[in-house]
């Protein structure tokens, strides 16, 4: 019995080829639009771990109290820091602290002004992606020395040993480091902090601080710790320690929203196409009206005639589903290629689906031919076989 269903939806849908056609287009559209929205947010959320990951999830963020985001991207208004006080919180095992300036560099090949880095000597240790390539690290004492990110150092058109001048001080090139997933990393040029705040005039000023937890402490207790004891000593409520975690949580929050708007106008898409099969399917009945007579005459059911044309609106709608999803995967990560090869914050970026992803998208498009096809196949089964028959 279904054998013959799938036989007869399929024979009509033939039938009617270029109709058949136009009507699918409408559902690939709308499912190859969502499948590509969701699966560029999957990428997207799986990007952000990565991310945070590199910073580690015992790692504290000590910022002004109107600075948004989490690591050296985000430098507020630069703040006094007594780095005493944060070493005395227990749990905090360690902590540097980072000046962000936008400096006036002159060098071989570039001129003009770039960021610059300036750096404690606890900070290179405490977040990971500071890994030198070649050359040396910072040692204590160093003051006229910088480390050039992989790609900044082949900008400037300088190596290891080379000097340059930032701010009319002539620095030397002491280490370069390995390529990172980083931006900041590759186009950073890092100083010693000391230097960085002497050229500026800055006193102990920074602009961020960064705390790493020990080992078998909670980070979020050590962080409530640590802003309580910044409030009491400092008389004022001017610092956040936020945690890895909860900048995650932020970044994933905004994520999923953007997600699902952008997924429900796409939606509206699949609704167009899920109205374009209806509409063929109603022409169908008007149609085969003599045919659907006959059966009727001969013993077909209701049931079985509501059944006939629900499989052929689910085919309809699974069809252009399959379409769909395939073009909705080429295009997102056609997207995700081309915008790694142009911008490099999103190097980090890597293309992503998920089998439910897939699994949902063709269910759901055979679902949307179904139910549109209700409707017509409702009309169908109620004609009456002798005004059917007599349908010219």
């Amino acid at each position: 019995m279904w054998r013959d269903y799938v036989r007869l939806s399929l024979r009509s849908i033939g039938y009617r080829k270029k109709r058949s056609w136009l009507t699918i287009i409408g559902i690939v559209i709308g499912v190859m639009a969502v499948v590509a929205l969701i699966s560029l947010g999957q990428a997207l959320q799986s990007a952000v771990d990565r991310q945070f990951d590199q910073f580690g999830v015992n790692i504290l963020s000590i910022t002004p109290a109107t600075t948004q985001g989490f690591g050296r991207g985000f430098a507020g208004t630069p703040f006094s820091l007594d780095l005493d006080t944060v070493r005395g919180v227990k749990g905090v095992e360690a902590v540097g602290t980072i000046l962000f300036k936008d400096a006036y560099v002159n060098a071989k090949d570039i001129e003009g002004f770039l960021r610059v880095y300036g750096m404690s000597e606890a900070m290179p240790h405490i977040f990971s992606g500071f890994d030198i390539e070649r050359g040396r690290n910072f040692l204590p004492g160093d003051t006229l020395a910088v480390i050039l990110g992989h790609r900044v150092i082949d900008d400037l058109g300088v190596e290891v040993g080379d000097t340059f001048t930032i701010e009319d001080r002539q620095f030397q090139v002491i280490g370069v480091l390995q390529d990172s997933s980083n931006p900041q990393n590759n186009d950073g040029l890092f100083v010693p902090l000391t230097t960085l705040q002497a050229m500026f005039n800055e006193g102990e000023e920074v602009s961020f601080a960064m705390a790493r937890t020990a080992a078998g402490y909670e980070v979020e207790t050590v962080a409530d710790a640590l802003e309580k004891i910044l409030k009491e000593t400092r008389g004022r409520d001017d610092l956040r320690v936020r945690t890895a975690e909860q900048f995650r949580e932020i970044v994933q929050n905004a994520l999923i929203a953007v997600q699902g708007f952008l997924g429900g106008i796409a939606a509206i898409s699949l609704l167009v196409g899920g109205i374009g099969v209806m509409n063929t399917m109603y022409t169908a009945v008007l149609e085969r009206t003599r045919e659907i007579g006959v059966m009727k005459a001969v013993g077909a059911k209701r049931r079985q005639i509501t059944t006939l044309f629900l499989i052929e609106s689910g085919f309809m709608g699974l069809v252009g589903g399959v379409i769909g999803v395939v073009l909705g995967l080429l295009v997102s990560n056609s997207l995700i290629l081309v915008a790694k090869h142009f911008i490099e914050q999103l190097s980090l970026l890597e293309p992503s689906f998920s089998l439910g992803l897939i699994v949902s998208a063709l269910a759901f498009s055979y679902l949307v031919g179904m139910m549109s096809g209700f409707f017509p196949a409702r009309s169908a089964a109620k004609l009456r076989p002798v005004e059917a028959l007599r349908h010219a």
